[in-house]
């Protein structure tokens, strides 16, 4: 999921990547990621992949959902299951660089006639349960972090035993949330031309402003239905309705971070109508953007738990 090279295009289909465990030379793969951004591109793989985000990170997109990343961020992502990691630069709120750690397996990694056994029947089921990706929430995850930190340059071998007793943890956990919808099947291939890159820059470019569909569809040379369908097909969901994600997630880290007025990151988001933005925000998030900040405050000054062990996105 994330190769440690320069910016790479993102592409509108999730691009099949090839990963060093997938050619035989690494059973378990365990990568340190630092950066200004996490490298990797809106793309699917067959291994299965565990991602701790320790700083850094704006959002995560998995299958069809879009969320802000916080401070020990922990997903489980199973396999072929669409998935983008950005770091985008947000004006008024300070740039955090990445540093975050990633393990990927083949679910086969033991071979097949170890899977087929009866005593890996619990980790089955917690294979196909990753199959919407699920959050690592509570004690689960504090130990499941340690584990992980404890991964990082040593042997395969001490890889490959750490692995197994954070699938053993995982297995039995009720600290598990899922992420995708259930059954989201986006369109999948090796390779293709257009790119996610261009639509993501171009809601970066313009957020706070108007973005109407014809201007993005007229931007990638499409005509309005043609990019429609092809933009849901894709993402499982309309362009206006991701649109608003992004926005309100931009308002989240916001409200988060600075003291500005509501309002006021309403319009600097794109949001040309209050009660638009207050609809689209308690749609998105549950509650409204007052709640939100005095939420998000409480749990900037409250004790209680490590960093990562609350959702701000229910």
């Amino acid at each position: 999921m994330f190769p440690l090279t320069a910016m790479i295009p993102r592409t509108s289909k999730p691009v099949h990547e090839q990963l060093e465990c997938s050619d035989g030379t690494e059973w378990v793969s365990c990568k340190r990621i630092r950066g200004d951004d996490f490298g990797c591109i809106w793309h699917f793989h067959p291994e299965l992949e565990i991602t701790l985000v320790l700083s850094g990170g704006s959002c995560r997109r998995v299958g069809d959902k879009i969320e802000n990343l916080h401070e020990g961020d922990l997903t489980f992502l199973g396999s072929n299951l669409p998935h983008d990691y950005r770091n985008d630069r947000i004006p008024g709120t300070r740039f955090r660089p990445v540093d975050a750690l990633n393990i990927q397996f083949h679910p086969d990694f033991m071979g097949k006639r170890w899977s087929a056994q009866g005593d890996t029947a619990p980790l089955q089921r917690l294979f196909h349960q990753a199959a919407d990706g699920f959050r690592i929430l509570g004690p689960t995850r504090d130990r499941i972090e340690k584990s992980m930190l404890g991964m990082v340059g040593v042997s395969s071998l001490r890889r490959m035993i750490l692995l197994l007793e954070i699938l053993e943890d995982l297995s039995s956990s009720p600290d598990l949330e899922t992420i995708s919808s259930y059954g989201f099947t986006p369109e999948v291939v090796h390779s293709d031309g257009e790119t996610m890159s261009t639509i993501c820059n171009f809601i970066q470019d313009h957020i706070g402003s108007p973005i109407y569909l014809s201007d993005i569809a007229r931007h990638l040379r499409m005509s309005e239905i043609t990019f429609s369908r092809y933009f849901r097909s894709r993402t499982g969901k309309t362009f206006p309705t991701y649109l608003n994600e992004i926005r309100i997630s931009r308002v989240c880290r916001l409200l988060a971070e600075t003291d500005k007025p509501v309002g006021e990151i309403a319009w600097d988001c794109g949001f040309d109508s209050i009660a638009n933005f207050q609809r689209q925000f308690k749609r998105i998030q549950g509650c409204t953007p007052k709640s939100y900040r005095a939420r998000v405050a409480g749990l900037h000054s409250s004790a209680a738990g490590p960093v990562g062990t609350v959702l701000l996105n229910p």
